[in-house]
Order: structure tokens, then C-alpha cells, then sequence
């Protein structure tokens, strides 16, 4: 099987890469932004690099002309609302028109598609403690949910009106390497800021911010799902969760990271903020739709997945920075 990974050196995509050649498929990856030769040479041969920009539908069908494809995983997006806020029309090329673009070339040439969205296609405000399941409405009320919920309904609309075998796995709050941000990246929660500072032996002391809940999930985890649902015998829902079904607060981030890092100072107070300044919060992502079709089930809760994350910053200090 021939996999396209579009999005193929960001933080999922990449590890989909990887995951994708250690279990013997073959991988167009493609991506915007050149490729160190290093890279290339790391992956091997059963890399075919196709480098467009997918929002030019001409060159993206030009660059992935070459290859012969059997199914698409479209992790490619402009990733949350404060990269976003400052390019709203490349926010709506890259997320939304460049979703229907390579959904009309999964059509013509036969492709599954997997489209990779977001829980932040629910915004509205919410009881906390209600698990959001796969048939929630939409209610995007930002750029970044708006466009993201853009390329559902794509993906839902050929697979119903063209009958393409194409589903939507909505994901959420991905961590774990290889990405350490050097500084505090808001949109993505505090559980990478808190283990990196821990582990550079940072006394972590934050007078609020303990009440914020998120799903964070395990990038290992993410791209394992993905594939299993490539390698699903159908696809009988338009939509799918990945996710451990239920959210986890900012003291239990605090209390995983103290289990990980032996000494580390962790100390966090109540209310939301600043976590909540580009994030707002939600239920838990829940369903049983993709363990029932694909047999799929995410395997790192978070004290575990802290924990792998920790030993993989021991093994790898030079992406920790100072």
C-alpha cells in the first residue's frame, strides 16, 4: 500500500511517517517546506518526497502525479487560532480549500481519505463534566475551529454525494516527541512547558491555571490510530474520536510530571488562565466508533505517556534548549 502523508514533517505527520515505513508501507510524504537531506537519508527509499503547496490544486495534482496512491492521511493544517489570527485568508486556503482540492484528486483516482480535524470545532460553552460523542454539532466560533469544521463537511459531503471512502478523526491536545517548543506554547497546554521546564530542573510555581481540562493525548497514540483507520476494512461512520474519552486538569499534568521527573518542583493554583487564552475548553472527546472499526484503542493515558515523554527527553537533552 502506497500512503500519502500530507503534512509529512509536522509533529503527527512525521511520526505517521515513521510508523507508517516500520510497518512496511510505502510513503508519499508531502510537504511545503524544504527537507534537510538528512532527513531523506534517515527515512530511506520508501520515501517518495513530494514538495507543493496544497492550496495550489494545480501543483499539488502535478507534484503527486508521479505516484501511484492508495489512501490519504491529511494531517497538513495552519494548527490552532493564535498562528491563525494573523492570516485568515492562508488559514482558509490552507484548511479548508486545499481539503476539497485533494478530496476531488481522492475521488478521480480512488484513494480512502482521513481527514485529521480537531475538538476545537466546539466552542460553544459547555458542562465540562458531559463527554462530547462523534454526533455533537458543530459549533466553531473562531477561525482556526470555523475551517477545520470546513473540511468535516468536505469530507463528509464526497464521501456521501461521491460515495468515497472518507472519514473525519477528530483529535485533540497532541504531545510528545519530537516537539519541545524552547518557550510556553499556549494553544498546546501546559503539560510540554511544565516537563520541559521540570526536566531542565525549573522550579515550576504558577499562581493559576490548575482548573483547566483538556484530552491530552499521546502523539504515538495519534499516529497508531490514524493508521489503523487506513487500514480499516470500511469506514461506516463519517466521523470518528480519538481520544481516551475523558479530559485531565492541569494538577494532574503537575501530579504525572512529579511521577516523571523524581525532585521536580510542580506547583499550580486554581483558575483556567492563561491556558484559556486561545483555548476554549470542552468536554472529553468520547465514542467507541474507531475501537469498533478499526480495533484501534489509544494505549498512553497521561501519567504514562508523561512518563515515555520524560525518558525520550533523557535520551535526547539537545532538544530540551536552555
Amino acid at each position: 500500500m502506497a500512503l500519502l502523508i500530507t503534512g509529512a514533517t509536522g509533529h503527527v505527520g512525521l511520526t505517521l511517517v515513521r510508523l507508517a515505513l516500520a510497518e512496511g508501507l510505502e510513503v508519499v510524504a508531502q510537504h511545503r517546506a524544504p527537507v534537510s537531506e538528512a532527513l531523506k537519508d534517515e527515512l530511506g527509499p520508501r520515501v517518495h518526497w513530494a514538495r507543493c503547496d496544497l492550496s495550489d490544486a494545480f501543483a499539488t495534482a502535478a507534484a503527486l502525479s508521479p505516484c501511484k496512491i492508495d489512501a490519504c492521511v491529511h494531517t497538513a493544517a495552519i494548527p490552532n487560532d493564535r498562528i491563525a489570527a494573523d492570516i485568515p485568508w492562508q488559514t482558509v486556503q490552507t484548511n479548508a480549500v486545499a481539503t476539497s482540492a485533494l478530496l476531488e484528486l481522492a475521488r478521480h483516482q480512488g484513494w480512502r481519505f482521513v481527514y485529521v480535524s480537531t475538538g476545537s470545532v466546539f466552542q460553544k460553552d459547555m458542562d465540562l463534566s458531559v463527554p462530547v460523542p462523534e454526533d455533537t454539532p458543530l459549533s466553531p466560533r473562531t477561525l482556526y475551529g470555523s475551517t477545520k469544521a470546513a473540511g468535516e463537511l468536505f469530507t463528509g459531503m464526497y464521501r456521501n454525494q461521491y460515495g468515497l471512502s472518507a472519514a473525519t478523526v477528530r483529535i485533540g491536545f497532541v504531545y510528545g516527541p519530537p516537539l519541545v517548543p524552547p518557550q510556553r506554547d499556549l494553544p498546546r497546554g501546559p503539560l510540554v512547558a511544565f516537563l520541559r521546564e521540570a526536566m531542565l530542573g525549573i522550579p515550576v510555581r504558577e499562581a493559576a491555571g490548575g482548573d483547566f481540562v483538556a484530552s491530552f493525548t499521546h502523539v504515538d497514540d495519534v499516529a497508531a490510530g490514524l493508521l489503523a483507520m487506513v487500514r480499516a476494512p470500511e469506514l461506516r461512520h463519517d466521523i470518528y474520536h480519538l481520544s481516551h474519552g475523558r479530559n485531565w486538569s492541569t494538577f494532574d499534568v503537575a501530579d504525572a510530571v512529579r511521577a516523571a521527573v523524581p525532585g521536580a518542583v510542580v506547583e499550580v493554583g486554581p483558575g483556567t488562565e492563561p491556558w484559556t487564552t486561545w483555548n476554549r475548553m470542552r468536554g472529553a472527546l468520547s465514542g467507541t466508533r474507531m475501537l469498533e472499526d478499526s480495533g484501534f484503542a489509544p494505549r498512553l493515558p497521561l501519567a504514562e505517556g508523561v512518563t515515555a515523554f520524560a525518558d525520550w527527553m533523557r535520551k535526547n537533552p539537545d532538544y530540551l534548549g536552555q
